[in-house]
């Protein structure tokens, strides 16, 4: 009876631990406001950065920002639990060498988005199940 009691003691112990780490794996995550997101992908097509890196960063105010590879971007967006819709107004037009990565990723954030999740300290933003761009995260240096 006792060695009953301690197997099922050992069980419900590793069951919780395994279940509260796996919690807190989801919870270390960056939060999507407040992070500068490094473009890695666009469209599927893998990302080599240039002289100006690719980003964009969501705020509390509902603004976002961010580079398109030369010029900068700006806009409007709203979002809910696990739900987004970019409002993308504008951004600057400069003389860029290599425009194939800012017009991919202008067309990316034109593009109906929908939807969002971060893993692992990615972002992803899909259009109904098809991911659209991938970033990386970067922890604000606040």
């Amino acid at each position: 009876m006792i060695k009953k009691i301690i197997i099922f003691a050992l069980l419900t112990t590793s069951a919780f631990v395994l279940h509260a780490g796996k919690h807190k794996k989801n919870a270390d995550n960056l939060p999507l406001l407040n992070t500068k997101w490094i473009l890695v992908e666009v469209f599927k097509n893998h990302v080599v950065q240039g002289i100006d890196t690719a980003f964009i960063t969501f705020y509390d105010t509902y603004k976002l920002s961010g580079n398109l590879g030369c010029n900068l971007f700006f806009g409007e967006f709203s979002f809910g639990k696990k739900r987004m819709k970019i409002d993308y107004l504008g951004a600057t037009k400069k003389y860029c060498f290599d425009m194939r990565l800012e017009e991919q990723f202008a067309k990316a954030l034109r593009s109906d988005i929908n939807r969002y999740y971060i893993e692992k300290n990615k972002l992803y933003l899909l259009f109904q199940n098809k991911t659209i761009c991938k970033f990386e995260g970067v922890a604000s240096s606040k």
